[in-house]
């Protein structure tokens, strides 16, 4: 009995030892099997130390997208052969978190030793570099506010059955330049080729002059100059204009070539004056002085030129003017002996040189008679035969005085004839010309489709599409008119910048496109060539100073910056408030010498709202 006592104790204490290992075992269980299920170290600490930049290393907006490499570099690579790493991309900004494209691909300890597991090591979203190095291609929209974004990246490890997200890791906090939105809008529409088309008529008016004469009051066939006036002064859509001018052989080439070039500068004088003040469709400045509406040439005239024009009947010395001209002596005594020659033929310099001092003026126009003007009342009374052709409606079309008129007209034509390219064509232009490029984009695509031989209509809707910021389908559509023998350099040129290719851009940007010859150099890394080009611009211009400014971030030039900014807001104060999300300038915010230019408060003064 004296023995119970202590048994009792003996079993209490076992029963107490048994709840407590039943209480504190299971946690401890856990935490050990959790423990288990951690990713190594070592990994960990090879994503966190590894090199995380963009390519290029500011991204740069291009169109309504922003494309750019983001590079891992490895600084050693400890990862099991059944390691896997989940890289998602983030832009951060405006409270707003946008996730890229994902990198996922599994990691190799040793290459070599997983021979099989080499072509799997990489997935098919990414390109190795090398052992340790791998590039992730990602496409950023555009959206307001991303010129101070971040961009993170979050890392996720899986190791066979388990795996563990890392804290964010920062990749750039320098945001994204939108400095290409500066690209100033260089864009060739096209028209139809109305020659080809049949939609045009030619006119050739030749004026001729007295010896060592160029007014036009003296000019020896003023019937013909009077038709010239009234073509000039018509409603007629005129497409272009070329003139030719030339003076006979008789005296000094100098003299020659000086009257040819005065005959085609009054003449061309007198094309603009009429043309700027018509009554009925009046041509601006902008059209009239448009490279290659009017174009002029002088071609010298010899005393060879003289025999083609002279009619042997007519003039039975020819046999011995040819000999003279043909002959071997000095080009002074030829021309001494052919003057002479002249001078006693009435019918050379009456009939035969007033053809060799003349000015020719070729027009292509629209036509606009009176039956095309009675067809088009027709139209509007609804009494147009329904057998009218569609040439010669899209001709009433075209001279139609009003764009009501002529769209009813181009309607009806698709009506009559729905194959028929060209109305849908020119029913684009009137719509991009009325800024409505979407509709314009629907018209330029079924005129293509109805002739995939219409090079103007794939240039067109390559322009439409660049307006609309679809730069891929309409570079596409650009070099397919380029392959019909209608390229446009411009076009081309101003849509390669939009998609980062500024080598190709600069190719074909001509020495006038100063601006964006020197912002496809900054796209290029090389700032000073910008710099040389902006140079080149004449003082006070401010968008000159604003992209040298932008120049100076690339040298890291904190005055250039500075000074440049300075004018570029003393000019027009709308470039301070593009510097202030210009993400180029991120760097420099906290720098009290760009403070003072932007005018802005010095740190320890600001006030924040």
């Amino acid at each position: 009995m004296t023995n119970t006592p202590i048994r009792n104790s003996k079993l209490w204490f076992a029963l107490v030892c048994i709840f407590i290992q039943a209480t504190i075992s299971p946690s401890v269980t856990r935490a050990q099997k959790n423990a288990k299920q951690l990713v190594s170290e070592a990994v960990i600490a090879a994503c966190r130390n590894a090199e995380y930049k963009t390519i290029p290393e500011l991204p740069f907006r291009i169109g309504d997208s922003i494309p750019f490499l983001i590079s891992v570099k490895f600084k050693t690579f400890p990862f099991d052969k059944n390691t896997q790493l989940v890289i998602t991309p983030e832009v951060h900004f405006r409270n707003k978190i946008v996730p890229l494209k994902t990198m996922r691909f599994k990691a190799v300890v040793k290459p070599n030793q997983y021979p099989a597991l080499n072509e799997d090591s990489v997935m098919a979203s990414l390109s190795r570099k090398g052992n340790y190095h791998f590039e992730h291609e990602v496409i950023f929209p555009y959206e307001l506010g991303v010129e101070s974004a971040t961009l993170e990246a979050r890392v996720t490890i899986i190791e066979g059955n388990i795996s563990q997200e890392l804290p964010l890791i920062r990749i750039s906090n320098k945001g994204f330049s939108s400095f290409t939105r500066l690209l100033k809008p260089s864009l060739e529409l096209m028209d139809l080729n109305y020659e080809r088309e049949q939609l045009c008529v030619k006119e050739i008016h030749t004026l001729f002059y007295p010896p060592n004469d160029y007014e036009l009051n003296n000019i020896l066939n003023p019937s013909t100059f009077n038709e010239l006036l009234k073509t000039l002064k018509s409603s007629r859509e005129i497409l272009e204009i070329k003139i030719t001018s030339s003076a006979s052989p008789e005296g000094e080439a100098k003299n020659n070539e000086s009257l040819a070039f005065k005959r085609m500068e009054i003449v061309n004088k007198l094309i603009v004056k009429e043309l700027l003040s018509r009554t009925r469709n009046a041509m601006s400045s902008a059209e009239v002085f448009e490279n290659g509406f009017i174009t002029t040439k002088w071609t010298e005239q010899n005393w060879d030129s003289l025999l083609p024009l002279i009619d042997k009947k007519m003039f039975p010395d020819f046999p011995k003017l040819n000999a003279i001209n043909s002959d071997t002596v000095s080009i002074k005594i030829k021309q001494e002996l052919l003057a002479k020659f002249v001078k006693g033929h009435p019918y050379l310099s009456n009939s035969i040189f007033p053809k060799l001092r003349n000015c020719s003026i070729e027009i292509l126009s629209t036509p606009s008679d009176q039956s095309i003007i009675n067809d088009i009342e027709l139209f509007q009374n609804k009494t147009l035969p329904s057998s009218t052709l569609c040439t010669r409606l899209i001709q009433m079309a075209i001279a139609a005085d009003n764009d009501l008129t002529a769209m009813a007209i181009y309607q009806f034509a698709i009506k009559l004839y729905p194959d028929d390219f060209r109305a849908h064509f020119k029913i684009g232009m009137m719509l991009y010309n009325n800024g409505k490029y979407e509709d314009a984009e629907k018209s330029f695509q079924q005129s293509s489709l109805l002739n995939p031989k219409s090079a103007e209509s794939k240039n067109n809707l390559g322009v439409v599409q660049a307006i609309l910021r679809k730069f891929e389908v309409s570079m596409q559509n650009f070099e397919m008119a380029a392959n019909q023998n209608r390229p446009s350099s411009t076009n081309r040129a101003y849509v390669s910048a939009q998609l980062g290719r500024f080598r190709d851009a600069l190719n074909w940007f001509g020495p006038e496109a100063t601006f964006n010859r020197a912002i496809c150099w900054l796209g290029l890394s090389q700032p000073y060539q910008a710099l040389d080009i902006l140079d080149s611009i004449k003082s006070g211009d401010a968008m000159a100073h604003y992209l040298m400014a932008i120049a100076g971030t690339r040298i890291n030039d904190i005055a250039l910056i500075c000074d440049q900014l300075r004018k570029a807001i003393a000019i027009d104060i709308k470039f301070r408030n593009m510097a202030k999300t210009e993400a180029d300038f991120n760097p420099y915010r906290l720098n009290p010498q760009f403070r003072e230019a932007m005018k802005m408060p010095p740190m320890h003064l600001r006030v924040d709202q």
